[in-house]
């Protein structure tokens, strides 16, 4: 996953570093420090796609009202 030093990763480097966090979370038992700690990491690499996804989609249309009047 990307660190505060390095540049930020990819998207399809980071849905790689989520398929193997998922993974290794889910061999771990439920609750357990260990299971925390992946499922920790899991919810950093989502957000760090959620923040390349945010950027790669243009923002909604704003309607303007004068323009319904002509």
């Amino acid at each position: 996953m990307t660190e505060n030093n390095r540049a930020r990763a990819d998207r399809e480097t980071l849905m790689r570093e989520h398929a193997q966090a998922r993974a290794e979370r889910a061999s771990l038992t439920p609750g357990s420090p260990e299971w925390r700690t992946a499922a920790a990491r899991v919810a950093a690499i989502e957000v760090e796609i959620a923040k390349i996804t945010a950027l790669s989609t243009p923002p909604a249309r704003v309607a303007r009202p004068e323009a319904k009047t002509k």
